[in-house]
């Protein structure tokens, strides 16, 4: 009895090799599409951020480089929009500083050229709103401290919203000159 396979059976093993690889690199696509979905579903994402996730799942770099192209392409992939997005978010919450949007941004792999034309938006005088807004909300909570302590807390607090020393000094100023008007005019009024 001859072993050895006819040319049909090594002619049908490898179109079944072939299907079943076209079928798994059709998969390794969806599965990719499936995992970048899921990371928009939740919220926007960079482009890095996305790879990282890929490569987390042990998705090939070919897989994911061709996948993120595709979502680049019809606009779901956005690095410029997505700037744009997390700069008027954390200004409108969290009152931060440009130089801890550009950090925030150049962690999660946004292009340097992107983030400096997506701050543009902000301008000297937002920072020295955003900050001043910050410290008249919270020094409102601290009211009852000693002025020293007071003024050395908002400035720590300023400091790590990434403000600089003279926004910061600034803002606390104006705040203790209009806290020591408010003061006179009460006592004036008595």
């Amino acid at each position: 009895m001859d072993t050895k396979p006819s040319l049909n059976d090594l002619i049908s093993a490898t179109e079944a090799v072939l299907v079943a690889h076209e079928s798994s690199a059709k998969d390794s696509h969806a599965e990719a599409r499936n995992i970048v979905l899921n990371q928009l579903n939740f919220m926007p994402r960079s482009r890095k951020e996305l790879e990282t996730a890929l490569a987390k799942r042990n998705v090939e770099p070919d897989v994911a480089k061709s996948v993120l192209d595709r979502f680049e392409e019809i606009g779901m992939v956005d690095d410029a929009a997505y700037a744009e997005l997390l700069i008027r978010s954390r200004c409108n919450t969290k009152r931060v500083s440009r130089s801890v949007l550009r950090q925030q941004l150049r962690q999660k792999g946004v292009d340097q050229e992107i983030i400096e034309d997506a701050l543009l938006v902000v301008s000297d005088d937002d920072e020295l709103r955003m900050a001043t807004e910050l410290v008249e909300r919270k020094a409102r909570a601290m009211s009852r401290l000693e002025p020293e302590v007071r003024k050395r807390r908002l400035f720590g607090l300023l400091a790590r919203k990434g403000y600089n020393t003279s926004i910061a000094l600034r803002v606390i100023n104006d705040l203790e000159a209009a806290d020591f008007n408010g003061a006179e005019e009460i006592a004036f009024l008595s």
